[in-house]
């Protein structure tokens, strides 16, 4: 496999590590909960990522009706 498209199967496998982090995050922290603000600055905290991409994933991954 060339350079090229090995980095690019690392970077997507790296971000769908991180996305599930996030959802573990979250569904924890809703499970504990903890206020919306709270999750956003364990996310950060625990990801090492911005406010806007912390912001992201509660999007993605907030409370869900099933």
């Amino acid at each position: 496999m060339c350079n090229l498209s090995q980095g690019i199967k690392e970077a997507g496998i790296a971000e769908g590590r991180s996305e599930g982090r996030a959802e573990e995050i979250i569904e924890t922290g809703y499970e504990f909960g903890l206020s919306e603000q709270d999750i956003l600055e364990r996310l950060q905290k625990k990801l090492s990522i911005s406010l806007q991409k912390a912001q992201e994933y509660l999007l993605m991954f907030g409370k869900r009706t099933v």
